[in-house]
């Protein structure tokens, strides 16, 4: 999981990184994202019955107060391939791809189909033409609006998808692409000035998005092996039991919350009338 702070060196990077989102969507119904002011129910009260959930079925839990969970992941995953294990990383999240390699696979959803399945470096090539050492230099070109992170094509119309891989298939990374247009030119005069006028913007969409691998994390090789599963049912139905009562107390607290809006709707609409 994220930790507290996990967003902070991204947005003192860029600081309208994820600012579209709330780190802590709030639970109840009646709380919109865009006036929650902190002082509801919100998925922090999650954390603790997740964690002790995990637990009881063996499975550990990192996190660092001053890093995303993908930076953690991504650590461990550097780690483990360094001692010879091969890595399957289970995400929909597309920032993953940046660690595709022969020895780190993913498994990823696929929502029209209702399952899970294998994504890997050779698929990766089918589909793209490339290797997936280009998929971080791709996205800083291409930005990605859900992190509010700036793409080409947002200061020079028509600078899209086709164009950008066309670039990193002959120049092999955004790095080589921008030295080799500060010094010569590299394409069409759109994508030239593109490249050169808004240099800083793509070395700062680089800093951004690359996952770190140096975080201060250590794999446990005893993570590795099979995990006690004898806790399993147990555990599920304590968390069956939990959840069920965190519903009664939710519908209790929503009926409260009911009659208090309606009371105020009530009074609203006499004011109005009288």
């Amino acid at each position: 999981m994220d930790g507290e702070r996990g967003n902070d060196y991204r947005k003192q990077l860029l600081p309208a990184y994820k600012s579209n989102r709330n780190t802590f969507v709030p639970l109840s119904k009646w709380k919109l994202r865009e006036t929650w002011k902190g002082d509801d129910a919100d998925l922090r009260e999650a954390f603790p019955l997740i964690k002790s959930f995990l637990k009881s079925c063996d499975i550990p839990v990192v996190s660092l107060k001053d890093a995303e969970a993908d930076d953690v992941v991504a650590s461990l995953t550097e780690e483990a391939v360094h001692k010879g294990f091969r890595v399957t990383i289970a995400s929909p999240d597309k920032d993953f791809k940046q660690l595709l390699c022969e020895n780190v696979q993913l498994v990823v959803p696929l929502t029209d189909l209702h399952r899970w399945s294998f994504y890997t470096e050779k698929l990766y090539v089918e589909q793209h033409g490339c290797n997936p050492e280009v998929e971080l230099s791709l996205r800083c070109l291409l930005g990605d609006k859900v992190d509010c992170i700036p793409g080409l094509a947002e200061f020079a119309p028509g600078f899209g998808r086709k164009t950008a891989l066309k670039l990193l298939k002959k120049h092999g990374s955004l790095e080589r692409l921008l030295h080799e247009a500060s010094s010569r030119t590299v394409g069409k005069p759109l994508v030239q000035d593109a490249l050169t006028q808004h240099a800083a913007v793509l070395w700062k969409n680089l800093e951004v998005l690359r996952l770190r691998r140096d975080l201060p994390v250590r794999l446990v090789e005893d993570w590795c092996v099979a995990r006690k599963s004898t806790n399993d049912e147990k555990a599920f139905s304590e968390l069956e039991k939990h959840l069920k009562a965190l519903q009664v107390q939710r519908a209790q607290k929503d009926g409260v919350r009911t009659r208090s809006v309606a009371k105020r709707f009530v009074v609203r609409t006499q004011v109005i009338v009288n």
